[in-house]
């Protein structure tokens, strides 16, 4: 029986696996390399849809917003034109003296709405 267990064979052989391990971590290094290129690479374009995330949601902040404001508008507009309404009656009827029936008009246009409301 041979003895293949030679100092030779046992150099070549721990050789052999040191080149298996150094090809390997070669390997494992580029792929971490090349991974951490490509998210340095797509770093701007995260933060731009990071970005475009946060200001659609402002923007659906200040739609709600103005869509109350508009409600609120619409609430108070009404409530304002019938005051000053009645404000020109009172007026005209303190110019003019003889205008009753403005103020009639008025009244009645307030209670239309006082009722309706």
């Amino acid at each position: 029986m041979q003895n293949y267990l030679t100092m030779g064979n046992f150099e070549l052989a721990l050789v052999i696996l040191l080149a298996i391990c150094w090809g390997i971590s070669m390997v494992l290094n580029a792929r971490s390399g090349l991974r951490k290129a490509r998210e340095e690479s797509m770093q701007p374009i995260t933060d731009l849809r990071e970005r475009a995330n946060d200001m659609q949601k402002q923007l659906q902040g200040l739609e709600s917003r103005v869509m109350e404001m508009e409600r609120r508008s619409d609430i108070y507009g009404d409530k304002m034109t019938l005051v000053l309404r009645s404000q020109l009656s009172i007026l005209s009827h303190l110019v003019n003296g003889n205008s009753v029936d403005k103020l009639r008009q008025s009244l009645q246009e307030i209670n239309e709405y006082l009722v309706n409301r």
